[in-house]
């Protein structure tokens, strides 16, 4: 018996080992990641392709990184969790695991690596695809989408939500890829500090949204920003959308006081 246990102990040090060395060899890799992310973070992506390979940077130009990754989506990066990391003798190496934002969302992610110059430099991003209808059924291409009727919609769900504290209903409506990514406690968490905001709250149902800008962005999520005039100061909003068998539901949710 002290032996099988003799033989646990060893076998739990070369785990914490074996783990430890992955962390090891692995962290100038997070390192470039997490390097890359902030540049964009700062809106900086003229330092960020200094952290992309030789061949990346010549098959990608700075316009198409800014459509693959908006700064107004990842001025909200906050860290990266990789649980699979993988390195390998040739130069090599693969991260994946998410991106994590401010609001509490995730972004699944598989980010390959090449080293040069004996450093590591991101050769490949790959990204979920949102924003695609799983449908089987052929959806009509010529209906035109009513935004102002979806934001308002959204807008007066999530209204609702903020003075009652229930987020029941705001929450079944939202996409797969947001709950997946954000549990419900967490979006009362983020939006319960509105309910003390002075602003004419109860006339948000019968005003009409003001969209300034509409966008869609090269993974499908359309992008809607706009405000609700609103006294003594308006509310400012940004919504993203995928598409859900189809329809459009809610990928990620940003309000403010525009005062």
């Amino acid at each position: 018996m002290k032996k099988f246990f003799k033989f646990l102990g060893i076998v739990f040090i070369l785990v914490v080992i074996s783990i430890a060395a992955v962390l090891f060899f692995t962290s100038d890799m997070t390192q470039t990641v997490d390097n890359f992310f902030n540049s964009i973070k700062n809106n900086n992506y003229t330092e960020a392709q200094n952290y992309l390979s030789g061949n990346f940077k010549s098959t990608t130009t700075v316009a198409q990184i800014k459509r693959a990754f908006p700064y107004s989506r990842f001025k909200h990066y906050s860290g990266y969790s990789f649980k699979n990391r993988e390195v390998s003798a040739n130069g090599t190496g693969t991260l994946k695991g998410s991106i994590k934002f401010s609001d509490g969302s995730i972004l699944p992610i598989k980010i390959e690596l090449v080293k040069e110059n004996d450093e590591w430099k991101i050769n490949h991003i790959s990204l979920p695809r949102v924003g695609l209808t799983t449908s089987s059924t052929p959806q009509p291409t010529n209906k035109p989408i009513r935004y102002e009727t979806m934001v308002h919609k959204t807008i007066v769900e999530l209204v609702n939500a903020i003075q009652s504290n229930d987020y029941s209903k705001f929450y079944s409506d939202t996409s797969a890829e947001f709950k997946k990514s954000v549990s419900i406690d967490k979006t009362q968490r983020v939006f319960s500090r509105f309910r003390d905001v002075n602003i004419n709250w109860g006339d948000i149902g019968s005003m009409s949204p003001v969209i300034t800008s509409k966008e869609v962005k090269d993974n499908g999520i359309l992008e809607l920003k706009g405000y609700y005039p609103t006294k003594p100061a308006h509310l400012g909003f940004r919504l993203e959308y995928v598409k859900n068998n189809g329809q459009y539901k809610i990928f990620g949710v940003f309000i403010n006081i525009k005062k």
